[in-house]
């Protein structure tokens, strides 16, 4: 587990396991000014398991003393976010690191970090490097409680989802007018399931595990806001999608900050919901990679 620190959330370091709290410090450090930020991924090919600890202790030499974090990601992965000049020429910085790890086969991707990007960037990491929970005796049997909504694997429902093929859309709101226009944008695209109020959409989420929610933010349950918390805590790689006539920054950065994927004001068009639903779907790819 990790201990206490003392060090600026931007000094650079090496991470097996990063609590949640400190992920965040640290993605929140990167968006205030995505200025230079660069991500580094590196795929060690070879057949034999590498000493994985071993390549990203070399990728630190690399960067030397750079702001940045970098991350083990499993056996054969290592994400470096490290803070470089404006412009990079990224083919240049990949020989350099390629010729650094001489004893490996290894693939290295390189982009620059956008404040849409990091999100994806936060969600991967998370499910990448959590810390593992250590096993728990069984429970003793009880009457059964109240059905509850409990976290599931998020890297296993995102298999699950892009495994069966045909798509599937929630689309959450209390306007018919308004769920009978989604409805029809999104339908050339794959299923929509139309729920007019939020009070089954946990539920529902749980049993059709859609690609992606477009969701009220004002709905006659309550907030969408507080349905998008419960449905991040079951799944935390959903694809949610705020909707709000009122376009206040605040709820726009709060939706984010709780996890949505994007944020369509309306009265909306259908380019704008089909752009919202590219962004997401695309986000969703990247993190299966």
């Amino acid at each position: 587990m990790e201990t206490a620190r003392t060090e600026p959330p931007h000094q650079m370091k090496i991470y097996n396991h990063i609590t949640p709290a400190r992920l965040q410090e640290l993605i929140d450090y990167i968006r205030t000014d995505t200025t230079g930020w660069k991500a580094v991924d590196i795929s060690i090919e070879d057949e034999e398991v590498p000493d994985i600890n071993a390549v990203a202790t070399r990728v630190y030499e690399f960067f030397g003393r750079r702001p940045g974090a970098i991350f083990v990601c499993g056996t054969r992965k290592v994400l470096s976010l490290v803070m470089l000049e404006e412009h990079v020429d990224f083919p240049q910085m990949k020989r350099e690191l390629t010729a650094h790890l001489p004893e490996y086969n290894c693939t290295v991707n390189t982009g620059n970090i956008t404040r849409e990007g990091l999100e994806v960037i936060a969600i991967r990491l998370h499910l990448a490097t959590a810390p593992k929970a250590a096993p728990q005796p069984p429970a003793a049997k009880t009457a059964p409680a109240p059905a509850a909504v409990t976290a599931a694997s998020g890297s296993a429902l995102l298999q699950k989802r892009q495994s069966r093929g045909a798509r599937v859309f929630f689309v959450v709101d209390d306007d018919m007018f308004m769920r009978s226009l989604l409805s029809k944008v999104l339908a050339p695209h794959g299923k929509v399931i139309a729920l007019d109020d939020g009070k089954d959409l946990v539920a529902a989420y749980r049993e059709h595990l859609p690609d992606v929610v477009f969701l009220d933010i004002h709905l006659p349950c309550g907030s969408g806001v507080d349905l998008l918390e419960e449905i991040i805590r079951y799944d935390n790689t959903a694809g949610v999608i705020i909707l709000s006539a009122d376009r206040v920054k605040d709820n726009v950065l709060l939706s984010q900050a709780r996890g949505a994927r994007g944020f369509v004001g309306k009265p909306f068009t259908k380019d704008k919901i089909e752009e919202a639903l590219g962004k997401c779907l695309e986000q969703a790819e990247l993190l299966s990679r």
